[in-house]
């Protein structure tokens, strides 16, 4: 499982030399380190306008509240969220 936190393209900026860039498939491009190899971010033009970083890579990343699940389809049967936050299906999360 990832955790990612959204960020409109206009609030955020690299504040040094920008990473490495992989386009894994047809309109999604994902980040990494070009030292370690660590992944930092995700994009895909599905959801345009806002780069999705890996939490794990953040500095502080409790410092961002969860608002919302989204590709909720997606995750292992055993996990049980129960913190009534809403959820969103498929590949447009920011509809429904």
């Amino acid at each position: 499982m990832t955790t990612y936190i959204g960020v409109l393209d206009d609030q955020w900026r690299w504040l040094s030399k920008p990473p490495k860039v992989f386009n894994s498939s047809p309109g999604v491009e994902r980040t990494f380190c070009d030292h370690c190899g660590s992944p930092l971010s995700f994009r895909s033009k599905s959801m345009s306008g806002v780069m999705h970083f890996f939490a794990a890579a953040m500095e502080d990343p409790e410092k961002f509240a969860p608002t919302l699940h989204v590709a909720f389809e997606e995750k292992l049967p055993w996990l049980k969220l129960a913190d009534g936050l809403p959820t969103r299906f498929g590949p447009d999360y920011t509809k429904g």
